[in-house]
């Protein structure tokens, strides 16, 4: 099975032995489609669903009992149903990054990755490059990679914790009357996004909900998987008929401010003095040019997160100062600030002694939480003069989160429309053949340039320190 990480044309590596297939969230594993913008009545704002050009609005939060998010949804379940037929086979597709399974898998994996377009956006006239740096990038970057995955026990937790939010995200949707089958679609390993897709195909599922694990967009990972989903439906005349709805953020829904607040307030009682303790969220970055050039909504969203949260905690009377820093930059280009290493250093020069981190965009533990997080960053902030350190564990099962995500589910289904004409189907021999000959000639072009472009020794260095 291929991954579209290469839309340009290159062909990821992906084939593995040990290989399994993904199978439906009866079977124990999960996926779902959904695409719609949801914008709550959360914390006093209104909530629009939009799903191409269709919008209907719906007060989420009218029934809610109490600031600590105890809601009731069955009259939202209810009206969800009524918009659902009878017969129709709902699916449920969970999206995420993906990672290795065992070190061999760390350098196909960071090809996957690099090939993809939305991660390294490079000029229209250069894109034809595109497989040709990501191979030298994984190359180059997989001996430093493997050691952070060897650390934390020789791969990758992600696909295993996924499928149990999977599993538990469809037992929450039984409570509520809603049968559904759940899958789940990588972008850049197993099992990927195009496997799920064909999954969802198999199973006959007429009305699907599409829920990325990522709170806020970015066009690097919940933009690049519906690139990934669109362009599969398009070119099925079956799935081109199935109404789809996307949840594409989910940031400002109150049971996840509620759930990360719930989690913060309880690691903040580890410390001896819960007042003085800065509470530190460390969020994913993305490349400033992703904002700026692109339109990202990523780095408002973020800021906007980090408001609700701490709305909460105040009124809780947590009144703790509180610090937001970007972490994981790779190459040799700008992106945003602040950078999570600098401002630990900082933070310990002027004198903070506690400190919480928070990681904000990860609702599961992987690499950048129990490697990046857990061992590097803890290192340089206490050598930078902190002397309590201790992190807020990702939300994964925490029942209020998995709640949450299925109620959002449900006030998705109504909004689910066809993503395309199923009758604008692209197949022929002669676009192949096109394609083929393309692929020789940026191939045998592309190799020459980016041996010149790329085996530089400043190129070199900029990469192996990814």
């Amino acid at each position: 099975m291929q991954a579209t990480a290469l839309s340009s044309g290159f062909n990821p590596l992906t084939k593995r032995k040990d290989h399994r297939f993904p199978r439906s969230c009866s079977q124990r594993n999960s996926l779902s489609l959904i695409q719609c913008d949801i914008k709550e009545r959360s914390f006093g704002k209104s909530m629009t669903i939009t799903n191409r050009g269709l919008s209907f609005k719906t007060n989420v939060f009218e029934q809610a009992r109490s600031v600590t998010g105890d809601c009731s949804y069955d009259e939202t379940s209810a009206k969800a149903r009524s918009h659902v037929v009878a017969e129709d086979k709902i699916g449920v597709l969970l999206l995420n990054l993906g990672g290795p399974e065992t070190l061999n898998d760390v350098q196909p994996f960071l090809y996957n990755l690099f090939a993809d377009p939305d991660i390294i956006r490079l000029p229209r006239p250069f894109q034809f490059l595109q497989g040709t740096i990501a191979k030298f990038i994984s190359v180059v970057r997989a001996p430093k990679s493997k050691e952070g995955y060897a650390a934390i026990g020789g791969g990758s937790p992600l696909r295993k914790i996924t499928d149990e939010q999977a599993d538990a995200i469809k037992m929450s949707l039984q409570a509520k009357n809603i049968a559904a089958n759940v899958y789940v679609g990588m972008r850049y390993w197993y099992p990927f996004t195009e496997e799920a897709v064909q999954q969802i195909k198999k199973d006959k599922i007429t009305r699907l909900v599409v829920l990325p694990l990522y709170p806020q967009y970015s066009i690097s990972t919940t933009g690049s998987s519906i690139r990934v989903l669109q362009d599969l439906f398009r070119k099925d005349p079956y799935l081109a008929g199935v109404p789809v709805a996307i949840i594409k953020s989910w940031y400002q829904r109150r049971g996840y401010v509620n759930s990360m607040a719930d989690l913060i307030e309880k690691e903040l009682q580890t410390f001896s003095d819960p007042k003085e303790v800065m509470i530190f969220f460390s969020a994913h970055g993305v490349p400033v040019s992703y904002v700026e050039n692109a339109g990202d909504p990523y780095q408002k969203q973020m800021e906007e997160c980090i408001d609700l949260i701490m709305e909460e905690l105040k009124a809780r009377g947590v009144l703790n100062d509180h610090k937001l820093a970007y972490q994981s930059r790779v190459g040799p280009v700008q992106w945003l600030k602040p950078y999570t290493d600098e401002v630990l250093v900082d933070l310990g020069k002027s004198g903070v002694k506690s400190l919480l981190a928070v990681p904000v965009s990860f609702v599961s533990e992987h690499i950048e939480t129990l490697e990046e997080i857990d061992m590097e960053y803890r290192e340089l902030a206490l050598e930078s003069g902190v002397e309590n350190w201790g992190r807020v564990p990702a939300l994964g099962l925490t029942p209020s989160f998995i709640t949450d995500l299925a109620d959002a589910v449900i006030e998705s289904l109504p909004s689910a429309e066809a993503m395309s004409n199923p009758n604008a189907v692209v197949d022929s021999e002669d676009s192949e053949s096109s394609d083929a000959f393309s692929y020789i000639v940026k191939m045998f072009f592309g190799s020459i340039l980016a041996f010149v472009l790329l085996l530089s020794p400043k190129m070199f260095h900029a990469f192996r320190n990814l």
